[in-house]
């Protein structure tokens, strides 16, 4: 299990509906080829007995088509079926054990990739579970990466545009949603966030990438995250920020950024419109600073600029 904050977490234990295994998994995108290649779904015992073996492969059954297949039932609104069987079956598969070779994971890493961007843009349906579950299995796949290398400089830099850029556009910030599950792709971008910042990969520009996403979104969602995404946002800025060679330049700006539209909520009247985005970036930023302050000896220069900044504006 990854110690990482990725397991997601679902509170509804109702059987898994067979019709949920739907035919979008039937259907799988030949990497490279611009074709789809058949594949009968297996039903709802198979995925049922599976989790209750712990993902112990069956007898001539292999690791790769039935990792694609979980895939596809990330999208699914049973969060059974979507969290504790086939998100867990990739982790098991990809991190734990082991399973997949590169070009496995390559095939995988293409298919999640896509799967994340489906309906991007649009402020609510049931897309959003598609979207969310398939950046979390790529923030597995980082996270397998830092272990076992398999992304080249081409494929890392893709992550991390599809990341910034899904963390830019999403439109549907649902945390929990009832009777679902958790949506929380907000969270979820920040898990890959998180495993991508950490990679020998990283260069001192995307440090700025990612350091300016975050706050972008924090300032244009439109609300107060109250469903963990500050605290998740928050260990992805903390990767950044106790790098080896972190830069502390973006970070500074923002603060400078922070601290001005603060001191402005206070001047002539109050707008809670404008309460909202300071809130929301505030929120990370304490989160950030418990981070930083658990090892004193990495990001010292960031966490002296943050406590200014916090004694100004809290």
């Amino acid at each position: 299990m990854l110690s990482t904050n990725l397991q997601p977490r679902s509170a509804n234990r109702a059987r898994f509906p067979g019709a949920l295994l739907v035919a979008a998994a039937a259907m799988l995108l030949l990497p490279g080829s611009g074709r789809t290649e058949a594949r009968t779904m297996h039903d709802r015992d198979f995925w049922v007995a599976l989790r209750s073996s712990g993902f112990a492969l069956p007898s001539g059954e292999s690791a790769l088509p039935l990792a694609l297949e979980a895939a596809a039932l990330l999208g699914s609104t049973d969060p059974q079926l979507r969290d504790e069987v086939a998100y867990q079956a990739i982790e098991t598969w990809v991190y734990r054990e082991q399973r997949l070779n590169a070009a496995e994971l390559e095939r995988l890493r293409i298919i999640l990739s896509a799967n994340a961007r489906h309906g991007l843009g649009e402020e609510t349906g049931d897309g959003l579970f598609l979207r969310s579950f398939s950046l979390l299995g790529l923030a597995v796949l980082a996270a397998e990466d830092l272990k076992r290398p398999f992304l080249d400089a081409r494929q890392f830099d893709g992550l991390l545009e599809l990341a910034t850029a899904e963390l830019a556009s999403e439109r549907d910030l649902r945390g929990y949603v009832p009777g679902k599950g958790w949506g929380h792709a907000t969270a979820h971008c920040a898990d890959l966030l998180k495993f991508l910042a950490r990679s020998h990969w990283l260069r001192p520009e995307q440090q700025s990438r990612i350091v300016n996403a975050i706050a972008e979104r924090l300032r244009s969602g439109g609300l107060v995250f109250v469903w963990g995404e500050d605290a998740r946002l928050a260990a992805a800025l903390t990767s950044v920020g106790t790098r080896a060679d972190a830069d502390p330049a973006p970070f500074m700006l923002w603060f400078q950024r922070l601290g001005e539209e603060h001191a402005a909520l206070w001047r002539g009247t109050f707008e809670p419109a404008r309460y909202v985005p300071v809130r929301a970036q505030l929120n990370a930023l304490s989160a950030l600073a418990a981070d930083l302050d658990v090892d004193s000896s990495t990001g010292g220069t960031i966490r002296a600029a943050l406590r200014s900044l916090r004694a100004e504006a809290q």
